[in-house]
Parts: C-alpha cells; sequence; structure tokens
C-alpha cells in the first residue's frame, strides 16, 4: 500500500490536498471516486485514472481533474546518523519537522489552530521514532502524525459532548451534555431542591384547569382515575394535560428551546383497561356494539337507541 496526496482540481470546490492510499490503479481509483462524488454531491461519478493523473465525469461531462503525488517523494534523499541533531534511525530534526508539516497537511479535520496541529503530530512522530525498533518508512511517520491529530479531535468532541455520528451540530443533542455543561464539583443534592422549587413556580403560571389536570395526572399515575378524579371526561383530560404540558415545557427550558418529546406515555389506558361497560352503565356486548369505520372508538347501541327516540319525540312535538 502506497500513499498519495490527492489534489483535485474541480472548479468552485476546496482545492486542499487529500490523503489517499492504494495499491493498484483499481483501489486508487475507487479512493478518488469517493472524495470526488463527496464533493460533487452526486453518485452518478465516473473517475479515469492515466497514470498519476485522471479526469472526472459526472452526468457525462467532465467535472474536473486531479493528480497523485506519492507521500514518499517527500522522504529526505540521505539520512545522517553522524548530524549533530540526530533523532533516531537515520532521521534528523529537520526531518521530524517536515514530517511534521506534512501530516498537518494530510489532516482532513482542521478543527484547530495549525500550531496545536503541528505540536501534536511532531511529538507523535518523535516517540515513534525513538520507541520503534525497525526503521520506520516515511509513510508511517506521515500516518503516524495525522492520526494524533485526529485522536485529539476526537477526544475534544466527546469532552464536549458533540454529537459523533454528525447527524446534528447541535451540542445539546449529545449523549454528554450535561457531562459538559455540568461542573464535576457540583452538590447533586442542589440539583433536586432547585428542580423541586421550579416545578412550583413552572404549574403556578399554568391556567387553573390545566394545572388540575397534571397535578391530578401525577398524583393518580393513570389517565382514567385522573378523569374520575376530576369528574370530567377522559378526552376532555387528556387535551387538558396535552396543553398543560406544552406550556410547562416551555417554561421549564427557558429561555432554551425545550427539546422534542421521544416515545408514548404508556400511562394512557394502561392500568385502567379497556371499559366494559358505557358512560350510562350499559354492558358492551357484542349486539351491544356499534363500531364505525370512520371513527375510532366504541358506541353503545342502547345509548344510540335512547338518542333516536328521544330525537323523534322532539320532532313530533314540533310538528
Amino acid at each position: 500500500m502506497t500513499t498519495y496526496l490527492l489534489h483535485l482540481h474541480i472548479p468552485g470546490h476546496d482545492t486542499r490536498p487529500l490523503t489517499i492510499t492504494g495499491g493498484t490503479p483499481g483501489e486508487l481509483a475507487a479512493a478518488v471516486h469517493r472524495h470526488a462524488r463527496g464533493q460533487l454531491g452526486s453518485s452518478r461519478v465516473d473517475v479515469h485514472l492515466d497514470g498519476l493523473d485522471g479526469e472526472i465525469v459526472a452526468h457525462g461531462a467532465t467535472a474536473g481533474t486531479f493528480t497523485l503525488q506519492p507521500v514518499e517523494q517527500t522522504q529526505p534523499a540521505t539520512s545522517d546518523s553522524t548530524a549533530a541533531d540526530h533523532v533516531a534511525h537515520g532521521y534528523t530534526m529537520r526531518d521530524l519537522d517536515r514530517a511534521a508539516r506534512a501530516a498537518c497537511t494530510a489532516d482532513r479535520t482542521l478543527s484547530s489552530n495549525i500550531s496545536l496541529r503541528y505540536d501534536l503530530a511532531w511529538s507523535a512522530i518523535a516517540e515513534h521514532l525513538v520507541t520503534t525498533d525497525q526503521p520506520p518508512a516515511w509513510p508511517e511517520l506521515v500516518r503516524v502524525g495525522w492520526q494524533a491529530i485526529y485522536q485529539d479531535v476526537k477526544a475534544v468532541r466527546r469532552l464536549y459532548g458533540v454529537d459523533s455520528t454528525g447527524r446534528s451540530g447541535e451540542v445539546a443533542s449529545a449523549p454528554r451534555f450535561v457531562a459538559y455543561w455540568t461542573h464535576a464539583s457540583t452538590d447533586g443534592a442542589s440539583d433536586g431542591i432547585v428542580e423541586r422549587i421550579a416545578v412550583h413556580q413552572v404549574l403556578a403560571t399554568l391556567p387553573e384547569h390545566q394545572r388540575q389536570a397534571v397535578v391530578a395526572l401525577a398524583t393518580q399515575d393513570d389517565y382514567q382515575k385522573a378523569a374520575d378524579a376530576l369528574g370530567i371526561k377522559y378526552a376532555t383530560l387528556t387535551a387538558r394535560i396535552r396543553h398543560g404540558r406544552r406550556g410547562f415545557r416551555t417554561l421549564w427550558f427557558s429561555p432554551e428551546t425545550a427539546p422534542p418529546t421521544k416515545g408514548t406515555d404508556r400511562r394512557v389506558a394502561s392500568r385502567a383497561g379497556t371499559p366494559n361497560h358505557c358512560p350510562q352503565g350499559h354492558e358492551y356486548t357484542p349486539e351491544n356494539t356499534i363500531r364505525r369505520p370512520s371513527s375510532r372508538g366504541r358506541r353503545c347501541r342502547t345509548c344510540e337507541q335512547i338518542r333516536d327516540a328521544a330525537r323523534n319525540r322532539r320532532r313530533a312535538e314540533v310538528a
């Protein structure tokens, strides 16, 4: 496997060199295709490799060109182990500086300033030189340098709670958001005290009917029991809970935006079970149950008949 610096020449796109490896023309063409497809944002990309040069074709038209430069070309021509600034295995301090600079060029993250990246690469390469038993090749030194830079970038992102999957650039979406924003020496008991005070403050701002619904659900831990305790319908309770929960979350996370809710409240109809009788006390038997495709739930046939009879009497009285 040989390491190359890939120079993409695509109008309107970044031209900084990229690092690829390959031992055959097919492997090199596949590596170039991957980077060209990423920059063009299209899957219909073809790569034509001719030696160390080539052409990039997208949707049947020429989109750009590229050149490959073997990293071995930047290797020192001679290694003098008797030089005054000799480090190890024939490499000198000047070679160490050149290898660190080559590693900074090969690094694609660009997540910190050049001085920090140079120091990281220089330290890693120097340590590798003095600890390895076999004389390392020049591409190996460059690879050790840019890998050290990348490892530091990953460690910093993990410390700050940045999502490693790249799905979101927001820090608050990462699993370690609390670990970053909460100081390690913070007393854990204070969080509970603050939250207890904040709960009463936020509840006091809700309308009376919403506050009663939220408190009833928190007390009964069951939607149907909470509705019965308040003497209201199940649907009325769920509507009040929905509006109350939205207002509560808005104030609780203020001034930040409340994160979206995930999952389902498993308390809904999980403990009360399915009622066997309608609100008027009629049993839901197969003969006494009406199910309409256009609506969810069940209707009591006896109640429907009573309502129809009352409606017909009113019409007769009007007539």
